[in-house]
């Protein structure tokens, strides 16, 4: 992340060692032309942070299907798993787009795309004890030990964004601001475990009430995993192209990106970019 944001000081205060190469810097020019079609070619750096929260529920459901403890307890809302953040990646791309220019406003559509390698691990378990007489014969009370455990994986590999930007000309800097639709490609897994201990302890009567039998389940796994899923969601974020010569404009941005959770889990990624490119 220091190497882009430095990278990107650079870039900002180039045009002024620049201005006795290019033509377009010199004199008292006061707009520079952002209009038109360009393209260009960009790298940077990216993290990203994945809620695993909801990410067992489903296959906890699944193993305790049709059951009274379930329906009783809810156990597969229980929240084993937490937030993780990745390790972070480099990432490579390239962005093309077309701005249209009223004297210093300047608004356009743009597509982005990187190349990312950014994955996040976790696992964990939780163990919860309680009666539950639901469901039960009268002066019954079963007394659970339940112990759930889990892990899951999410791998994001490439990131499209296609936005609308606004921004206002400033000489040859061109502040802006963007939000967009994202779509991500990603590979996951994950896997649940449940097992759990009953035993009865019946109200006191006259006569006594035989307890009921002990209960044993698990452990009993379930899990999915898959490649090559979408992930879908919206993109915002700001930066500045600063131009160089009539056809060269520089740029370094940073930009959000929120996906709607896919099979309980949900990413968020952070980017800051450098880039280069041509307009005409």
């Amino acid at each position: 992340m220091r190497w882009v944001i430095c990278t990107a000081m650079v870039l900002a205060f180039a045009p002024s060692a620049f201005a006795g190469d290019f033509d377009v810097l010199r004199g008292t020019q006061p707009t520079y032309n952002w209009g038109g079609f360009y393209f260009a070619g960009q790298i940077g750096y990216s993290t990203s942070v994945d809620n695993f929260s909801e990410a067992t529920g489903s296959n906890v459901a699944f193993i305790l299907r049709n059951t009274l403890i379930e329906q009783d307890e809810n156990i597969s809302s229980w929240q084993v798993l937490q937030s993780t953040r990745s390790t972070g990646s480099g990432n490579i791309g390239g962005f093309v787009g077309y701005n249209a220019q009223w004297q210093d406003i300047v608004l356009g559509l743009e597509a982005n795309y990187d190349r990312v390698s950014l994955t996040t691990a976790t696992a964990g378990s939780e163990e919860r004890t309680f009666f539950d007489s639901k469901n039960l014969p009268a002066n019954h009370n079963y007394f659970y030990d339940v112990n759930v455990s889990a892990q899951a994986m999410m791998q994001v590999t490439d990131i499209a964004t296609f936005r609308a930007r606004a921004g206002v000309a400033v000489s040859n800097y061109l502040p802006y601001g963007f939000i967009g639709f994202a779509v991500g490609r990603a590979s996951y897994s994950n896997t649940a475990s449940v097992e759990y201990t009953a035993v009865d302890d019946p109200a006191i009567t006259n006569p006594p009430t035989p307890p009921l039998p002990e209960m044993f389940f698990g452990p009993v796994a379930q899990g999915r995993s898959q490649d090559n899923v979408y992930l879908y969601g919206f993109s915002t974020g700001g930066g500045v192209d600063i131009g160089l010569a009539r056809n060269i404009f520089l740029r370094g941005e940073l930009e959000y990106i929120y996906f709607f959770p896919y099979d309980g889990i949900q990413v968020s990624v952070t980017s800051a970019r450098v880039g280069v490119g041509l307009k005409f």
